[in-house]
């Protein structure tokens, strides 16, 4: 029987075999196929077409492996392996409405009392979404892709390939473990485990004089510079709010407490203030005035009544947002929490109330002091058109040794320039190129599931390996069968018929 798309227009297969099918369909009809993991990427990074979600006429083949979330553990290695499309938590925005916290990874980690080394931000991505994009957490003590074992995943011709670490740093293992979806479909994954832990930490708002880092020098009056605070704290991330009359850093920093006790009790950490316990009245009331603001907001081509009303909405800006950061400098906030519950500690914002889009830069973590400094010359000359009206999250990250990682074989620190998505402006056309151009001195890579530059041959600088990733995949995808106009244009991948495979 053929399987055919959902009500949703994506097919959901339930095995291999159907995965299979659906290649050789693709390879026979001339098809796209692509598999939307939590949707947490770019659109057009996803689908094969730019739309969030396909029609049923639309000749591509989107698939949603919902139907493979088993989870199966190897108690003698501490190892588990995932099937692709079990979430690392639940996706509260999973359109099949199938995932739970039950048949997340990370719950069923937690109660066999392992744990995953670090997290991301969030944790609704699917397993394999999570690893193709090259998705990390808060840390360059700890890596989730060093403790990546084994990659199963099936071709553009419907081969099986069981990729497993070795030694050898030319293995397609290493090709694997960031791919963009553009080697083939991933089926599951194996994961070495650690046991299990909690957190404890604080976080503090400080101006940049009272901050405890010397954000932007080498380190000084005592004060730890931004790097060593990096290289040196277990868990942590920044939210630097850059804007003029604001300039203000939110410091959350976090680390390990080994084998809590069965009375362990969280107290959960708190993204928003809260309003008779709830953080949601927060959130709305951000999302009124960010949404308010933006309509206001300089970056890009400004409207009559924006230019008219700009000197009213940055004394607006600062005095709400000075107050909105108010209660988290009269103390620390502090908490405690379980791994998996406190290291995602963006997974408590409401995306429906607060869209954001993303752009993230990875630079070498040496020349952070460098990167900082500029990055605030830059907004002080140009003030809101040169930080817009959301924070900068800030991130360590160890280096990994798969080629096409933004941190391959080097330690990084990630500067995430988060973007308010109500806004009527488009941040790839008037707001992110500004930062392509002036961080290009400082070697940076882009995570691959965020905002792009189309800017093949800078990127291709970056990555030694480059060259050795697309020959494997022209072996592993003859028919080009995963790569879509998006991919072809950011990675410069010729058509199939071209002698050259890629530029």
């Amino acid at each position: 029987m053929v399987l055919q798309p959902g009500p949703d227009g994506f097919y959901h297969p339930a095995n291999e075999d159907e995965i299979r099918a659906l290649i050789e369909r693709a390879v026979r009809e001339g098809r796209k196929i692509r598999v939307r993991g939590s949707a947490h990427s770019v659109n057009a990074s996803i689908y094969t077409q730019d739309t969030a979600l396909p029609a049923h006429d639309e000749p591509g083949i989107n698939v949603f492996l919902d139907r493979l979330r088993q989870v199966a553990f190897d108690d003698e290695r501490m190892q588990v392996t995932v099937q692709a499309g079990c979430n690392l938590g639940r996706d509260p925005a999973d359109p099949t409405q199938t995932s739970t916290v039950e048949n997340s990874l990370f719950y069923q980690l937690d109660r066999k009392g392992w744990a995953f080394p670090v997290t991301g931000g969030v944790m609704h991505q699917t397993v394999a979404g999570f690893i193709a994009t090259g998705s990390s957490g808060g840390s360059s003590w700890y890596s989730v892709d060093r403790n990546i074992v084994a990659i199963r995943l099936m071709d553009g011709s419907g081969h099986v390939h069981e990729l497993r670490r070795s030694d050898d740093p030319s293995d397609p293992f290493f090709a694997a473990g960031v791919s963009m979806g553009l080697l083939g479909i991933i089926t599951s994954v194996t994961f070495q485990c650690v046991p299990r832990y909690a957190i404890e930490g604080k976080e503090i708002t400080a101006t940049y004089k009272s901050c405890e880092i010397d954000l932007f020098g080498d380190g000084r009056d005592g004060k730890p510079s931004l790097e060593t605070f990096l290289r040196e704290t277990e868990y942590t991330r920044i939210m630097w709010w850059p804007q003029p009359g604001v300039e203000k850093a939110v410091v959350w920093q976090a680390g390990r407490l080994a084998d809590p006790p069965a009375t362990f009790r969280r107290k959960p950490y708190h993204v928003f203030p809260t309003i008779l316990g709830k953080e949601r009245p927060s959130q709305i009331a951000a999302s009124v005035l960010f949404r308010l603001f933006d309509t206001l907001n300089p970056p890009g081509p400004a409207s009559s009544l924006g230019r008219r009303f700009q000197p009213v909405f940055k004394q607006l800006y600062k005095v709400a947002l000075n107050g909105f950061l108010a209660s988290g400098i009269k103390g620390p906030q502090r908490f405690r929490d379980t791994w998996w519950q406190g290291l995602p500690a963006d997974d408590r914002i409401d995306y429906h109330l607060i869209p954001t889009r993303f752009h993230e830069v990875w630079i070498p973590i040496a020349r952070t002091a460098e990167v900082m400094a500029t990055l605030r010359e830059h907004q002080r000359t140009y003030g809101f058109a040169a930080t817009g009206t959301f924070p900068v999250e800030i991130k360590p990250t160890a280096r990994s040794d798969f080629w096409m990682s933004p941190a391959y074989h080097e330690d990084v620190i990630k500067l995430d320039t988060l973007w308010f998505a109500r806004n009527p402006s488009d941040p790839v056309a008037d707001y992110y190129p500004q930062f392509w151009e002036l961080l290009k001195p400082f070697d940076y890579r882009l995570h691959w599931g965020k905002a792009l530059s189309g800017d093949v041959a800078y990127l291709r600088k970056q990555y030694p390996r480059w060259d050795d990733f697309m020959r494997l995949r022209e072996q592993m995808d003859p028919h080009q069968i995963f790569v879509t106009d998006y991919w072809r244009s950011h990675l410069g991948i010729a058509p199939a018929h071209s002698a050259a495979g890629h530029s």
